[in-house]
């Protein structure tokens, strides 16, 4: 779901994801934890990480609030996984909030996510 009126939704794309998309999933699942995960081993969250959305978001705020040039986030699914439907919308949800905090800032942020095969 995307549309270039639109900007605050991610990019679902149904490829092969490039070698720069964090991996979503591990193990061939894709759920809270694995997502939780990547984010937070991906954008450097302190040990202190709550490991919850509400905590990724803030975090996700401060690295917003670095961000000098226009950036795109780019995510994959992983390839033959099992995926928690409720998890990758709750990411999608956390995306688009974080892109709207981005926009109201002046910040151009584009999330992409590769649905792979």
């Amino acid at each position: 779901m995307t549309g270039p009126a639109n900007k605050s939704v991610a990019m679902l794309q149904h490829a092969k994801a490039p070698s720069d998309a964090i991996c979503l999933s591990k193990g061939g699942i894709l759920n809270k934890q694995t997502i939780l995960a990547s984010l937070q081993r991906h954008f450097l969250f302190p040990e202190y990480f709550g490991a919850n959305l509400d905590a990724a978001y803030d975090l996700l705020l401060d690295v917003v609030d670095t961000l000098t040039e226009p950036t795109v986030w780019r995510f994959s699914t992983g390839i033959q996984i099992t995926t928690d439907s409720d998890a990758l919308a709750s990411w999608q949800q956390l995306m688009q909030d974080v892109m709207q905090y981005a926009g109201s800032k002046g910040i151009k942020l584009q999330v992409e996510l590769f649905i792979e095969p």
